[in-house]
């Protein structure tokens, strides 16, 4: 085997070990739409159809979605344990990917394989990906794929794979449309720098954008009526839009993204620009349409930081070569073995210990939902802030809202009642609100008692119509 492929396969080797260790050290999955998704999955398995219509979900709505998803990992679930293992062998692909297409763009060997290492580990990616059953799971490194199979076009076998993935993805997903943003700023790049694009390529780029078009509208048609201009950010209430669409902030890309891929990517933005290279303007595409996509809060903060993070890498590549060919320059050039060892030092500072601490399983204990499943009467509704509503819904109980906000019946005032019941004093509103929706149950932990800054229920001596029934649900009475 040769040496730079030895390197690759520890690299994917420490990737993998380092993502099945966050995945493995949890019985349960972190990230609330994890357990919509395993819901999804036994819904498959029973009736051989995904959950078009969920009555526990805002106590009864339809949902609309890409399907291929569920049907995909529906079979992996027949054996549970391997929801874990197979996300972190996607995840473990990256670095492969990474170094394929750093090596188009830089064409050197050590610099790629340092890229590769970067892109193996990362902070965002423990926030996003690690241990959770999630579609981006599949989506992220199919993305990276295709941008692979892209810039390697002229291959016949990149060709076929391109246009496979072309039918796949859209089927798999609505961040689909992030290529359509990608093939927009790189037809722009490319015109203002007078560089010809291939035939071939325009071909493949209005082929793959009205593809990914058609197969979007025909999933969310309705969805797209129904909302409007709300589509493109998910109908996400306007209560929760400071918690999905942060503000640009140029610290929180040091923290989840990792200060050695943001110096060294912005570097090689700077150097890779100038050198007029396609491969390069096709990934500094990729960087300027998701910086885009953030400063107009069209995606959700962290999934757009996720695929910052691959530009970035992608073109730290040239940063890297860009320092080794400096420190080739000087007197030394002979300790460049050291500056190699250094660098994998820093990786280890500055990229594994902060993707360590960036996990956190907010559900690392089910017991109360597990308690309440065995005693509590299915189908009950049970009012929980949204960040709960699937993992009610998981264990048989109707939610007042969640995070499938597409198509859900009145979310913004949903979102208000339900802080409301939680922060208000006057039990006559309280009553009102827990009526107005069924209410049979409060759920309240130390995090929801947090989040809304309270110590707990202030009007439960004002009458008896609520009553604990454990340390962390109420029973509404009344």
């Amino acid at each position: 085997m040769k040496k730079h492929l030895r390197y690759l396969f520890l690299i994917f080797v420490a990737g993998l070990a380092f993502n099945l260790f966050l995945s493995l050290t949890s019985s349960n999955f972190n990230g609330d739409t994890s357990y919509y998704n395993l819901r999804v999955f036994e819904h498959i398995k029973e009736t051989g159809k995904p959950i078009y219509y969920d009555e526990l979900s805002y106590s009864g709505r339809y949902f609309v979605s890409p399907i291929l998803f569920y049907y995909l990992f529906a079979v992996i679930s027949f054996l549970p344990v391997l929801l874990k293992i197979i996300p972190a062998v996607l995840l473990s692909f990256i670095p492969i990917i990474v170094y394929f297409i750093s090596r188009e763009m830089a064409n050197d060997e050590r610099s790629s394989l340092l890229t590769s290492l970067l892109s193996s580990i990362i902070p965002i990616y423990s926030i996003v990906l690690a241990n959770q059953v999630t579609v981006y799971s599949l989506v992220f490194p199919m993305t990276a794929m295709m941008m692979l199979c892209f810039i390697k076009i002229d291959n016949k076998r990149y060709f076929n794979l391109f246009i496979v993935l072309s039918f796949i993805l859209p089927i798999i997903h609505s961040s689909s449309f992030i290529l359509i943003l990608i093939f927009t700023f790189y037809i722009l790049l490319m015109s203002s720098e007078n560089i010809k694009i291939a035939q071939k390529k325009i071909e493949l780029i209005i082929f793959s954008f009205f593809l990914i078009l058609l197969i979007n509208m025909l999933f969310f048609k309705k969805a797209l009526l129904e909302h409007g201009f709300g589509f493109i950010r998910s109908n996400i209430p306007q209560l929760l839009t400071d918690g999905y669409f942060q503000n640009f902030d140029i610290f929180s890309w040091f923290y989840v993204v990792g200060i050695i891929p943001l110096i060294f990517g912005i570097w090689g933005l700077y150097r890779g620009l100038r050198t007029r290279k396609e491969s390069v303007i096709f990934v500094s595409s990729l960087l300027l349409g998701i910086s885009l996509l953030l400063l107009l809060k069209f995606i959700e903060f962290n999934t757009g930081l996720l695929f910052l993070s691959l530009g970035l890498v992608l073109l730290s590549s040239l940063g890297i070569k860009g320092l080794f060919e400096y420190i080739k320059k000087t007197k030394l050039s002979r300790f460049s073995r050291l500056f190699v060892f250094v660098f994998v030092l820093l990786f280890g500072l500055l990229s594994i210990f902060p993707s360590y601490t960036a996990y956190e399983n907010k559900f690392q204990d089910l017991s109360d939902f597990e308690w309440m499943e065995e005693n509590i009467k299915p189908n009950s509704v049970m009012v929980a802030p949204v960040g709960y509503g699937h993992v009610l819904s998981y264990h048989g109980f109707r939610n007042v809202a969640d995070t499938n906000f597409l198509l859900a019946p009145d979310t913004n005032q949903r979102i208000e009642d339900i802080r409301q019941i939680y922060i208000t004093w006057s039990r006559n509103k309280a009553a009102s609100l827990l009526d107005d929706y069924k209410v049979d149950y409060i759920y309240i932990n130390e995090d929801i008692k947090n989040t809304y800054k309270i110590e707990d229920l202030k009007y439960l001596e004002d009458g008896d119509c609520i009553g604990r029934i454990k340390e962390t649900v109420y029973a509404v009475n009344c």
